[in-house]
Parts: C-alpha cells; sequence; structure tokens
C-alpha cells in the first residue's frame, strides 16, 4: 500500500483514513469483544432509501431462503413487516434511527466471523450494507401493505 494514509480512529466509533489523493474514507469500528479484532461496517449510503425499491429486493434476494415464508431461521421473519420489526428468537435485529448497534448490520457485514450472513451464497456488498444502514437510519420505513 503506497502513499501517505493517515488513520484516525477510537476503539468503538467512526474511523477515517485520509490518503493523499485529500480522498477521505469513513467506516465504523465494532469492538466484537473477548480480545476479537475490531471489524468495519461501511458507511451509510448518503441518499434517501426507499424500502420497496431498496431493501425489499436485498432480503428477497439475500434473506428469504431462510427467513422467509416457508422457513424462519431463528424464529427471524423477514417478509413480513410485523415479523421482522419484531425480530427473532434473539428479539429485535434493528432499531429504527440506531445501524450502528443493528444485529442486521453486524451479521451482514460478518462483524463476527461466526455471525454471517447469508452463511451461504453471494454476501452483501458495502454499498448494499451501506443501503441497509441508511434505510434502518432514515426510520426504517417499512410500508404496512
Amino acid at each position: 500500500m503506497g502513499g501517505d494514509h493517515r488513520l484516525f480512529m477510537r476503539r468503538t466509533g467512526t474511523f477515517t483514513v485520509v490518503c493523499t489523493s485529500g480522498i477521505a474514507v469513513s467506516a465504523v469500528l465494532i469492538q466484537t469483544g473477548c480480545g476479537r479484532e475490531t471489524a468495519a461496517i461501511p458507511p451509510a449510503a448518503k441518499r434517501d432509501v426507499d424500502f420497496i425499491k431498496d431493501v425489499q429486493p436485498l432480503f428477497k434476494e439475500h434473506c428469504y431462503k431462510c427467513h422467509g415464508s416457508s422457513r424462519q431461521e431463528g424464529g427471524l421473519r423477514l417478509d413480513r413487516r410485523d415479523d421482522a420489526l419484531n425480530g427473532g428468537d434473539g428479539g429485535p435485529i434493528f432499531a429504527a434511527g440506531k445501524s450502528e448497534e443493528s444485529k442486521l448490520i453486524k451479521y451482514v457485514a460478518a462483524v463476527d466471523p461466526d455471525v454471517v450472513m447469508p452463511p451461504e451464497g453471494d454476501k452483501l456488498s458495502d454499498e448494499q450494507i451501506g443501503l441497509l444502514r441508511a434505510w434502518i437510519d432514515q426510520g426504517a420505513k417499512w410500508p404496512k401493505d
């Protein structure tokens, strides 16, 4: 890795890498505990996110196989609004306005290498994780119908 890179960070929070080109890249560090390394979570998208257009297709492509109408691993169902908002056996997986604390985001970002979602198939890209983060931070608006 060439060039001058400066890293500014806290143990848990946001870090920024500033390159000689002047471009700053930010992500969120999450302390996983038990002496494990911290993992970076991609930043939230910088645009308005629509559930039907942006989030539902991600759920359909990456989540419904295990958390849809035919299966609800861990008691979690993501194809119905009320079920998704209630969460699974371990409680809610996200809270509106708090993507950084969201189990959903931690799982898809593979913060804990032992809990990575989806467990099989294509993982979500940084951009897709950013869309989910923005959706949660923007209030996790999900139409009732």
